[in-house]
């Protein structure tokens, strides 16, 4: 009976050997799936699992927006970069824009304004407009509901994120899988943001619904290659708009624009030859009539974030546990 109990355990340890992927060298990083692989595809999906489990973090936020409009006036200015920082716990969001507090749950806001805490829908301290805001369980379950043939890696990449080594892996969408995510509100509407540009098409007013542009969207998921957990998720949208002939530019606001990459020389896009990756993105060149959003969020504290102190009356307001 001891041998026959010896059999099954060496078989199961057998097993199990296989279905582990292979030790690293010492001193080397681990393999990374190659893209376009079923390993490839459980290496996010494992990733995204992971995050929603922990149910509570930090994050922080940067959006940045390449106006079509602007770049083809030749313009020496754009739309300011949005850095947010926050955290979540369940359904609760909390973050602060440019020194603003503010609290999201169960559709509430709530924004700190003169050391309390007041009902708002969309406007921080002093009246301005709340900026986008992240949700990381909206956006998993966006992401959930994809189709499956959009979540197939395009590229696998090897990188570093604030010393830790990771590997970017790269989803891409395209027609309307790609305007469903844009339509979801998951990410920043392309063209957007706090910089004030606002955009008034021609056909307002006579009853017509103007054509829906065009998406071509990246996304890139930034994974420890030790703990699994995601470190990034970036997203890099083009949009393309045929109306760009018949609109008006009202700029409320001037800035720098362009969504600083850390850890490396910023490089100009190429237009010409193979396309090459960077850092989980391709390097192509905008089109006359393309608009680009570059989205990025940090993660850390997985699992062990609070959210501020509030009050008994004010998580009432939020209806918050």
């Amino acid at each position: 009976m001891l041998h026959i109990l010896s059999s099954v355990a060496l078989i199961a340890a057998l097993a199990a050997a296989q279905d582990a992927p292979a030790a690293a060298p010492q001193g080397q990083a681990p393999a990374l799936p190659q893209a376009n692989s079923d390993e490839a595809r459980r290496y996010v999906e494992t990733a995204l699992d992971k995050l929603e489990a922990f149910g509570r973090g930090r994050f922080s936020t940067v959006e940045g927006q390449d106006q079509a409009m602007l770049r083809n006036a030749g313009l020496p200015f754009g739309p300011e970069d949005v850095a947010v920082d926050g955290g979540w716990l369940r359904d609760m969001v909390w973050a602060d824009a440019d020194g603003r507090e503010y609290v999201r749950a169960n559709g509430r806001m709530l924004a700190k304004v003169s050391g309390e805490w007041r009902l708002r829908r969309d406007k921080l301290a002093g009246g301005l407009p709340a900026p986008f805001t992240f949700e990381p369980g909206y956006l998993l379950a966006t992401l959930a509901r994809l189709p499956a043939q959009t979540k197939g890696v395009v590229h696998v990449e090897a990188g570093k994120l604030k010393g830790r080594a990771c590997a970017i892996m790269t989803w891409k969408l395209e027609g309307d899988d790609a305007l469903e995510l844009a339509d979801s509100g998951a990410l920043p509407d392309v063209g957007g943001g706090f910089g004030g540009v606002k955009i008034m098409g021609a056909m307002g007013g006579l009853g017509m619904e103007p054509p829906r542009p065009d998406y071509e969207t990246y996304l890139a998921f930034f994974v420890d290659v030790e703990s699994g957990d995601l470190l990034r998720f970036a997203a890099k949208s083009f949009q393309t708009d045929q109306m760009m002939g018949g609109v008006a530019i009202q700029i409320g606001a001037v800035g720098g624009g362009g969504l600083e990459i850390e850890e490396e020389e910023e490089e100009e896009e190429v237009d010409e030859g193979p396309v090459t990756w960077r850092r989980g993105f391709p390097r192509i060149k905008p089109k006359k009539d393309q608009s680009v959003l570059t989205f990025r969020v940090d993660f850390k504290d997985l699992g062990l974030a609070e959210p501020p102190s509030l009050p008994a009356d004010v998580k009432s307001l939020l209806r918050a546990r």
